[in-house]
């Protein structure tokens, strides 16, 4: 099962360079699947997640939430905002490398908790990170067409970044095969930087900060469809 979530990780992000490419999706189509997929992420993190999290590692999982937490802020820093469709770049300029990395380091830190078994058979965590995963790639190529990148080099990031989930899988077997605990500690801190960003994209989605129509019944069915997956 392991190797299944790692391929669905790295086909995830190609899949939605084909989607740019192919359909050119407009700013509608990414700020509801960002919403829907934050909305389902966030509930599978809060109603099954969480809970498994606490019962495992018991109250010291707090810390590692935290530590996910503030961590997502500060590489927001740099990657600022794409995670939840807030990049923006004028036509012709270039992608900044700090952006890519800063996604790629959100991504490897998201697939390790995937070298622990039973949460790589836990197929509602897995799919919330997918959903999270496609909107993400969509919002990157998007920003590289903006910035009229060139075939070569958009593919270069969109495999770079496919790459990074099934690279932290790949660490996190190496690592936690010789230490305990490690990946209770990498699933607390991934969960910490899901809150953070699922709920940006909840509540900031709008320079008014407020949810139009489509948005809330969008939110409402993705959290819906988790909480049918978790019972």
């Amino acid at each position: 099962m392991i190797a299944v979530v790692a391929l669905g990780l790295f086909a995830v992000p190609l899949l939605a360079g084909a989607i740019v490419h192919l359909a050119k999706p407009q700013g509608l189509f990414l700020k509801l699947s960002l919403s829907f997929s934050g909305a389902f992420l966030l509930a599978v993190a809060l109603l099954h997640m969480l809970p498994e999290l606490f019962l495992e590692a018991g109250e010291g999982a707090g810390i590692w939430l935290l530590a996910g937490f503030l961590l997502q802020v500060i590489m927001e820093f740099w990657s600022r905002g794409l995670e939840h469709g807030h990049m923006h770049l004028q036509a012709g300029s270039r992608l900044p490398t700090a952006v890519l990395l800063s996604l790629c380091t959100h991504a490897f830190i998201e697939g390790i908790p995937f070298a622990d078994p039973s949460i790589a058979s836990d197929v509602p965590f897995a799919l919330g990170v997918m959903l999270h995963h496609l909107p993400v790639a969509i919002a990157l190529a998007l920003v590289l067409q903006v910035a009229k990148a060139s075939g070569l080099r958009v593919w270069t990031h969109m495999v770079g970044f496919a790459a990074a989930a099934p690279l932290g899988i790949l660490t996190g077997r190496l690592i936690g095969e010789q230490q305990e605990g490690v990946l209770n500690a990498a699933l607390g801190i991934a969960l910490g930087m899901f809150l953070h960003i699922t709920t940006t994209i909840i509540f900031e989605s709008s320079k008014e900060h407020r949810i139009d129509r489509a948005r809330f019944a969008t939110v409402i069915a993705g959290a819906f469809l988790a909480w049918m997956f978790v019972h």
